[in-house]
């Protein structure tokens, strides 16, 4: 069992927070299988999946933090995006959200991305990229009706590597 009150990152959490960390019922993430990429990563086209709630504040709501178990929603981010239009709607109070408010390519490094195009290290960024909030500590809807809807957005885009940025 992970022992929250140990780990010296998170020393700066309120003891409330460390006890509901303690308690969550933790998942095993290692993957059943990994597929190998069939062409360089020059020629892939890269798309984004960000726990960072983030949303475009001009035509997009904000997650809603009072749906018990997390929002499960999710936010389509165009490429294109002002990033000076994104607002950040997570819920957790587990980290400081200043900066990723400051910075929200911190979230959604859609600049960066265009920077590994542009020097020809990726081959094509996706013109859409998806955000959810993260701290869903009742998975299962979001497994069985964002999952699948981010899935095929992908695969009609033909989406070769996605760069998760959990947050």
């Amino acid at each position: 069992m992970l022992d929250i009150f140990k780990i010296p990152k998170l020393s700066h959490l309120s003891t409330k927070n460390k006890t509901a960390l303690s308690l969550y019922p933790w998942k095993n993430c290692k993957p059943d299988f990994c597929n190998q990429l069939q062409k360089p990563l020059t020629e892939c086209n890269v798309a984004i999946v960000s726990s960072a709630g983030l949303y475009d504040v001009h035509t997009q709501e904000t997650f809603d933090s009072t749906i018990l178990g997390g929002d499960f929603s999710y936010r389509i981010i165009p490429s294109d995006i002002n990033m000076d239009s994104l607002r950040e709607g997570h819920r957790s109070n587990s980290f400081d959200h200043e900066g990723i408010r400051g910075n929200p390519s911190t979230g959604l490094p859609i600049p960066q991305l265009n920077a590994l195009v542009k020097e020809g290290y990726i081959g094509e960024i996706s013109y859409r990229h998806f955000s959810i909030m993260g701290s869903i500590t009742a998975p299962a809807r979001f497994i069985k009706n964002t999952t699948p809807d981010i899935v095929k957005y992908l695969k009609s885009d033909h989406v070769d590597v996605v760069l998760l940025v959990p947050v």
